[in-house]
């Protein structure tokens, strides 16, 4: 596959280098186009045993590209997940022609009203919504209609599907609801291991047998070094700017595109309309950042031409090849198997890319970091090695001092808890308790088993913690000692407060239309992961779902 990069990479980088000024991203405009993929093939796959046309994977693929824009994210291409996405809609689409479910345009104008108002006045304008579509995502009218249509038909069928929830009774959601509502007052004693550290001490013969114990734990797997060029845009601005300047009808191209995309879209760093002339500056400036990367890019490329046409490329003829360009090698500090890649964190995916270099193919093609492009190149794996005592003396003795003070911890939690389990037993008050048993105790704000946040609770406490403690206790009783990331605790269950007849009143009739559409969704995910499983849609995995092209 590298081989062939290698040979062809002036083409394949074509696609997004070519004539920096024409490749600029603002010029492309969601560029690609129905005339960017194939429609070549007949075989698109079988869904529930019966072939697959191009008008019902082409229908999805549309779906699919629609929702994105709405969404605010671009058409996203082949991929795994965006295959699947396309294979659930048509049997979805399948599903709701097989059910007869028929939309009428009153019911697209209740969902348009309500899925699609202003947020600030609570009105829908239809026709200043679709010009702003049509600016925004190139959606146009009749599509984006269409894919209402079909979403409400969806709707409509996981309310067929899912009928079976208005079998949820009162009762049950009202049961539910005390429990899930009941405030619980309590206290925890708190442990800590950080206030015990310092007090720990440990002979050379403990600290030795520690080490031995764990030697496992200290040895150093396999790393790498990598040697890389780096083309940063930055050296490139000077460049992209002259360029610019000497692009017949530039200005006017700015003065166009401001013009198509209007004025709303230009706003600062506080969401504020932009003056024309900052906006033209603003496009002006993104223009040339996006030429210099373009350039930078170029480099890039020249420089993989180069290696591309060595026999056998090494360490060595990799540093003569910068040498021969002027370009700075440089090199990366040892690194671990899936371990960030300090000085190239932004280039996305480069540990995983990394992870397959070898003297076959010892590097990359060309790939995009933030504001840079970057060629690494395996220089060295450095193998794995036990490091002697001496030489982690230091971090074994923090490790042995934070083990035995955690154990510590451990012991003073445990004898707590039987203490004030005994305490409570026999009449004892918890405050008076733990005052005699100098333990720190702190209030725990009021919480309920369904709340996923409460206001003001310690850092020291995670509230998952709290909540399985609170779980595992009697009122006027104490949980088990729970361990924390800085020691642990001991939760002390005061008593449970219930909801009120009047609040449960009130919230019932929200709570139980809740519960049903859990339950309704509940009941059509399990038909619908069946119904999925049974049309075989990505059985085949068919390969010409990329080569139907997404909604512009």
């Amino acid at each position: 596959m590298i081989g062939s990069i290698r040979k062809h990479s002036n083409w394949l980088w074509a696609i997004i280098v070519t004539a920096v000024i024409a490749s600029f991203v603002i010029w492309s405009d969601a560029g690609g186009g129905r005339n960017s993929f194939d429609f070549g093939g007949t075989d698109f796959g079988k869904l529930y045993g019966r072939p697959i046309t191009r008008d019902q994977l082409l229908k999805a693929r549309t779906a699919v590209s629609v929702d994105d824009a709405l969404r605010g994210g671009r058409a996203r291409g082949a991929s795994a997940d965006n295959e699947r996405q396309v294979a659930e809609l048509m049997v979805l689409q399948a599903k709701v022609k097989e059910m007869g479910i028929q939309v009428s345009d009153d019911a697209v104008g209740k969902y348009l009203r309500e899925n699609f108002k202003d947020a600030s006045t609570g009105t829908f304008n239809y026709d200043v919504f679709i010009q702003n579509l049509l600016q925004r995502t190139r959606i146009d009218e009749s599509t984006f209609l269409e894919h209402i249509r079909q979403q409400v038909a969806i709707q409509h069928m996981v309310e067929t599907v899912g009928a079976a929830s208005r079998l949820v009774t009162p009762r049950e959601v009202e049961s539910d609801y005390r429990r899930d509502n009941e405030r619980w007052v309590t206290k925890a004693a708190l442990f800590s291991v950080s206030n015990r550290v310092a007090s720990i001490t440990a002979k050379p013969e403990e600290l030795t047998k520690f080490y031995s114990n764990r030697i496992a734990y200290y040895r150093i797997p396999e790393r790498s070094v990598l040697v890389y060029v780096r083309f940063d845009a930055t050296n490139y601005i000077a460049e992209a700017e002259s360029m610019i300047s000497k692009e017949a009808g530039f200005t006017n191209r700015l003065e166009e595109f401001y013009k198509q995309r209007g004025a709303e879209m230009f706003r600062d760093e506080n969401d504020k309309v932009l003056s024309k002339e900052a906006a033209l500056r603003k496009i002006r400036d993104e223009a040339s950042s996006q030429g210099a990367l373009g350039l930078a890019r170029q480099a890039a490329v020249r420089f993989n031409d180069e290696l591309g046409a060595l026999t056998n490329v090494t360490a060595s003829s990799f540093a003569m090849t910068a040498s021969k360009l002027k370009v700075p090698l440089r090199s990366t500090t040892p690194f671990r198997t899936g371990e960030r890649i300090m000085g190239l964190e932004t280039v996305q995916s480069l540990p995983q890319r990394v992870a397959g270099l070898n003297a076959e193919t010892p590097y990359t093609e060309p790939l995009d970091g933030d504001g840079f492009v970057v060629i690494p190149m395996l220089q060295t794996k450095l193998p794995p090695e036990i490091p002697s005592f001496e030489t982690v003396r230091e971090r074994v003795l923090q490790d042995y001092k934070m083990d035995r003070s955690r154990a510590a911890t451990r012991e003073a939690g445990e004898k707590f808890q039987a203490t004030a389990t005994a305490g409570l037993a026999s009449g004892k008050r918890f405050a008076d308790i733990a005052s005699s048993e100098k333990v720190s105790v702190i209030s725990v704000p009021e919480f309920t088993t369904a709340a996923q946040n409460v206001a003001g609770l310690d850092s020291r406490l995670n509230l998952y913690l709290v909540r399985n403690a609170a779980t595992s206790a009697k009122s006027n009783g104490v949980s088990r000692y729970t361990e924390s990331s800085d020691g642990g605790f001991v939760l002390y269950l005061e008593k449970k407060e219930p909801v009120s007849d009047e609040a449960v009143k009130l919230a019932l009739p929200t709570a139980l239309a809740e519960a049903r559409q859990q339950r309704r969704m509940a009941v059509f995910q399990s038909w619908f992961a069946s119904e999925f499983q049974k049309s075989g849609a990505l059985a085949s995995k068919p390969t010409t779902l990329s080569g139907v092209p997404p909604a512009q």
